[in-house]
């Protein structure tokens, strides 16, 4: 058992300010009572509240007001209605705002006097009594129907006449009904987050109203860390998006529905089934360790991967410092938020969700096919780098020419056969609903999705159910449990091997004998003489994955008093992950001859084996917040947070291996019988934290916010395991001034700028411990005896990486909010960066230890554009996302990193630079060759021409310049939504530039290790014929990697792209064919993912793992769906 402990360091005093007296006792209880006969009551003008109704009698709403204010509701039912159906949401609103919301639609007003609220009748509507009551005889019925602008129905829309203490709430499918007086009345419709409406009757009897939903952005409230926040009011910089955004997309990991979101940058490199999670990184890489950002799913980390898409109900992205800050050490890579769907009040509602399609590589490599012609090519490659004998002689060509048996010599193309479309389909259902106490939510859904390489596929099966029940008015109870099933399928070298032999499997290579068995060739490929079948391979043997993950989640919230409420969370997630893997003996018999040869697997051990692997883990998490709520004076409003958590992270591995199978039937563990081997380990390490949060802001004018944590973890030495992470925000609302009030044409305009600290713990458990290998032998007085050694030192004085950020930022809204802007200029630097070192030798054998050294600077743009609008019946908006980055190493202690043959980080540079040649064109004539500085023996007119950096006319190593970088400068996205009557249409492209790749070894060399060489490598290369041929001459890597393929930035390729990553159109079904059938709605969509890519690449698709670019990789995926989504 491992253990771990806390350091608190008793030695160190936190001072504590005093906290001033805020108000003073008043003794003079004359001015008491009078201020009470005023109704002016200080208490009442202070107080806030939080209501949140949908559809629910008058008389509900004024109970809930008594229970949280203790005022009672008193009203005439002569002028008020208390079973009147009405909709509020307002959260920590004033008393007196509060009522003026819920009474105005009503025409009702109000007086508050000492404890009572008396509702009263505005005065215009008293002196109209006596003929209201007179016209009553003549009151007519008027119905209708409330839709939002894609013709959904509303519900809970308060109806009122206007200036008539009337009013009645749409049902869930949107009708209402209400009686009216006189051809004159007005209707007034209204409801939260939808543009009010006034309608005038005059003699209609029927009035269908379609409500606009507001239109800004920042009126939304969005998720940040341990609460909620009102956009308008944010001084932090983040990125959200919601359910909607993603809705109806074939999305098969939830790491790609962050896809589009500004200062994010999502790569994902292929479209394997079960394993297409994508790369995130949150403004560019601050480390050369791990940069992925912290994940927190209701407030739990659990792997993004791992959530179903449909369970999202918005995901929010933690920026900068100030609103980072807040998670510690674990905040400095970004922080992703992630709600998931929860039960809300109405009646309850199903809805199913799916769709089935095909799927396609987006790019595959056109290869030479025919068999003739790939072994005339190899030939040429090799006369072409000074080999004088034919890889292929004219005897085996000749008679392959004029072969006619289509088993002995097939032309067979392998991409052909081993890449199909592949079907996939989706299936998501959803029961929610509840009522003001109790809310419920459960969903379940399926994915299964076939692999476009053969031997491929994967799926998903996920359910999540949640409760949140409100006990009493002073408490709330939230309970979710989830469950999620990841698999994937493939073969026994798993995918990436497998692509190499497709890629080295020739047109001459046989499939099967006639008889059905799998054959084997006649002709052997140079430098790859043993022919793995691809068939074999993709059929027999298995490597397969089940990813088990569930989640369990209490939390209950107790509100106190004083405007004070108690929230504690508990949270557990289980992970589990099991590989199987079983390599069969098969053979394969030689189409002439009929000669067995069992098939070679390129695998670890080569041997008919069962390999199992078994990794899980538990994550505990609890934490504990108080939250505080004030207004003071009408104008300064306090909103305080301070809490606590534990959370501790506990894995166990364990795997095993055996041979001596009897056969390929059986493939448990127990039935091998031979070299069994057994591997485990298990560790433990555990977070605590105090984090606090401060929000002050006067009028909605000026915005001040305090974050906090102090954070100890288990994973640095005793002394260096705590620090305080804070940062502080200013913002400035200048739209609420006086001098801009007049500027209509400005919506909100809002500046704000933050600076604080975060931290990264992101290294091994125990890297401050020696390590220390047993099973070393010593020798003491003459006999030989076991023992251990050290074989790396280690520093135990190495702590976390510090992350300090500035940020400066606009959100604006023009144009009667059509137009909104959000700018962020920011300057991230990461200190104290942890990387190994390395001994001098003299110290032997033996690894350096992790040090802080080094200091990485990321400085960059955000720029978020939405327009908006509606004409007639068109509503359309436009979205434009853009990140600018720039990653710079300021400080590596004056070393120098190397990594790999081609790769450089050094002080002055991004990450990872390119470190090569630099080219000069090819040579065109042996006098040129001998006029240029020397190269190699070898070097030959068409070959790559190399620049002499140090003039020392010699071609070497000591020539490499820095250039290139795998960071991109630049990602952006664009979508276009389009909703016309029934029919919809969205687009979203994604794009990078700025950033570059190096192609190599299979499909980019030509015959690497007797793989295929593409069209392109057999038109586009040099010949005298072709002297501005954008490719070097015809040779092979094996004859010219000392020539045309040494590291150089000829083969540095700009890998930028612009991709159309969805597109769909939609159908929703009018409502009156809908309520038919029973349906409350229901969309029909046809939908494109990866579609079309815009791209200077050749062969490869850009959207890739630019750092290792070859065809190991599984091919990113498009696809075509079709799917219904339809409520009940």
């Amino acid at each position: 058992m491992i253990n771990y402990d806390f350091s608190l360091l008793g030695k160190t005093k936190i001072p504590i300010d005093g906290i001033r007296q805020l108000f003073r006792i008043m003794k003079l209880t004359s001015l008491l009572l009078v201020i009470a006969a005023l109704h002016v009551s200080a208490v009442t003008r202070s107080q806030t509240l939080s209501l949140a109704v949908k559809n629910r009698p008058l008389s509900d709403v004024f109970q809930q007001i008594k229970d949280q204010t203790d005022f009672v509701v008193v009203y005439n039912e002569r002028f008020v209605n208390p079973d009147t159906r009405v909709s509020i949401s307002v959260e920590h609103a004033p008393l007196t705002k509060l009522l003026e919301t819920l009474l105005r639609p009503l025409s009702l007003g109000y007086h508050i006097t000492e404890h009572t609220i008396v509702i009263t009748a505005l005065p215009e509507e008293q002196k109209s009594t006596r003929l209201a009551e007179q016209e009553a005889a003549s009151q007519r019925t008027v119905t209708g129907r409330v839709t939002d602008e894609m013709g959904n129905p509303l519900d809970g829309v308060t109806v009122a006449v206007k200036d008539v203490g009337l009013a009645t709430t749409t049902d869930v499918q949107g009708n209402y009904r209400i009686s009216v007086s006189g051809d004159g009345a007005v209707l007034v419709f209204t409801i939260i987050g939808f543009e009010s409406h006034e309608q005038t009757l005059g003699t209609k009897n029927v009035v269908n109203v379609v409500l606009k939903a507001s239109i800004s952005d920042l009126d939304e409230v969005v998720v940040v860390g341990y609460g909620t926040q009102k956009k308008i009011n944010l001084t932090g910089s983040v990125s959200t998006m919601s359910s909607e955004d993603i809705e109806n997309r074939p999305i098969t990991n939830a790491t790609q529905a962050l896809q589009g979101m500004t200062g994010l940058y999502v790569n994902q490199a292929g479209g394997q089934p079960g394993k297409d999670g994508a790369v995130l990184r949150i403004r560019g890489q601050g480390t050369f360790n791990n940069n992925n950002p912290l994940v927190l799913v209701d407030g739990v980390e659990f792997p993004l991967a791992d959530v179903n898409p449909n369970d999202i109900e918005s995901i929010t992205v933690l920026k900068d410092a100030a609103s980072a800050s807040i998670y510690g050490n674990r905040a400095a890579n970004g922080v992703i938020l992630v709600t998931t769907k929860s039960g809300v009040a109405g009646d309850t509602r199903i809805n199913y969700n799916n769709y089935i399609g095909l799927q396609a590589p987006t790019y595959l490599p056109k290869t030479v096919k025919d068999p003739v012609r790939f072994m005339e090519l190899r030939n040429q490659a090799g006369f072409n780098a000074g080999r004088a004998q034919a890889f292929y002689s004219e005897e085996v060509i000749e008679e392959y020419r004029k072969g006619t048996d289509p088993y002995i010599y097939p032309h067979n193309d392998w991409i052909d056969i081993m890449f199909n479309d592949a079907l996939i389909q989706e299936h998501n259902l959803r029961i929610s609903g509840g009522s003001d106490k109790l809310g419920f939510s459960v969903s379940a859904g399926y994915l299964d999705q076939k692999g476009v390489l053969m031997g491929t596929d994967g799926g998903r099966f996920a359910v999540r159910s949640g409760l949140n029940y409100q006990y009493k008015n002073w408490l709330k109870l939230e309970t979710d449990l989830s469950f999620n099933q990841r698999t994937s399928h493939e073969p026994a070298t798993t995918a990436g091997t497998m692509m190499e032999m497709v890629f080295k499997a020739q047109g001459f290579h046989p499939t099967y004998l006639e008889d059905g068995r799998y054959a084997d060739t006649w002709i052997r490929s140079p430098g790859h003489n043993v022919y793995r079948h691809p068939l074999v391979w993709a059929n027999e043997g298995f490597f397969n994955t089940k990813r088990l993950n569930g989640m369990l989640n209490f939390s209950a919230e107790v509100t106190l008093p004083f405007g004070i409420t108690y929230l504690a969370k508990v949270g557990f997630s289980k992970l589990s992950t099991f590989e199987e893997r079983f390599v069969p003996d098969i053979y394969m018999y030689q189409v002439k001859t009929l000669a067995e040869q069992r098939v070679d697997y390129y695998t670890p051990n080569k041997n008919r084996h069962v390999y199992n692997n078994h990794a899980e883990g538990l994550n505990t998490t609890l934490y504990n917040t108080l939250n505080y709520e004030a207004t003071f004076a009408d104008s300064h409003h306090i909103k305080a947070l301070l809490g606590s958590s534990f959370e501790q992270f506990e894995d166990r591995f364990f795997n095993s291996l055996i041979e001596g199978f009897l056969g390929n039937t059986l493939t448990e563990i127990n039935a091998g019988s031979v070299n069994p081997q057994v591997n485990g380990t298990s560790n433990k390490n555990a977070l605590i934290g105090t984090f606090g949060r401060l929000n002050y802001d006067y009028s909605d004018k000026y915005l001040f916010e305090v974050n906090f944590r102090y954070d100890g973890s288990s994973r640095f030495a005793e002394g260096n395991q705590w620090g305080f992470f804070p940062s502080v925000s200013l913002g400035w609302r200048l739209d609420q001034e006086n001098f801009l009030k007049t500027q209509r044409w400005i919506s909100a305009l809002k500046i704000r700028g933050s600076y604080g600290v975060l931290g990264n713990q992101g290294i091994p458990n125990f890297s401050y411990v020696n390590l220390v290998e047993a099973g070393r032998e010593y020798l003491f007085g003459g006999a030989v005896s076991p023992g251990v050694a050290v074989e790396s030192f280690r520093d135990p004085n190495i702590t976390w990486e510090t992350t300090t950020m500035a940020n400066l930022g606009v959100d604006a809204s023009f144009f009667e909010s059509r137009l909104d802007l959000t700018l962020d200029l920011y300057n991230k630097r990461t200190d104290d960066i942890l990387r190994p070192v390395t001994l001098p030798s003299q110290v032997g054998n033996l690894g350096g230890p992790i040090r802080n050294i080094g200091s990485v600077k990321n400085v960059g743009l955000d720029v978020n554009l939405v327009h908006r609008n509606t004409i007639g019946k068109l509503n359309y908006a436009v979205n434009l996302g853009l990140n600018y980055n720039v990653n710079k190493v300021t400080d590596l202690n004056g070393e120098i990193i190397y990594s790999g043959d081609k790769f450089i980080t050094r002080e002055g540079y991004p990450i990872d630079s390119y470190y090569v040649l630099e080219s000069a064109g090819l040579f065109q004539t042996t006098e040129e060759i001998e006029s240029s500085p020397f190269q190699n023996i070898t070097t030959k007119p068409g070959y790559i021409r190399y620049l002499d950096q140090n003039q020392d006319n010699v071609i070497n190593s000591n020539d490499r310049i820095v250039t290139g970088s795998v960071l991109p400068d630049y990602t952006y996205s664009f979508g276009l939504d389009l909703n016309y009557g029934q029919f919809s249409l969205g687009a979203f492209f994604q794009g990078v530039k700025g950033v570059n790749t190096y192609p190599e070894a299979i499909i980019a060399t030509p015959f690497w290790f007797a793989t295929s060489v593409t069209e392109r490598w057999a038109n586009e290369s040099w010949t005298p014929e072709r002297p501005d041929a954008p490719l070097p001459i015809l040779t092979s890597f094996e004859d010219s990697q000392n020539d045309n393929f040494l590291k150089s930035d000829f083969w540095v390729l700009d890998a930028s792209y612009l991709r159309l990553k969805n597109i769909q159109l939609g159908y929703t079904l009018p409502q009156r064919f809908s309520d038919k059938i029973g349906l409350n709605r229901c969309l029909f969509f046809v939908n494109g993912q990866n579609l079309l890519t815009f791209s200077d690449m050749k062969d490869f698709d850009p959207e890739r793992n630019v750092k290792q670019a070859n065809y190991y990789e599984y091919p990113s995926i498009k696809m075509y769906t079709v799917g219904i989504n339809v409520t009940f």
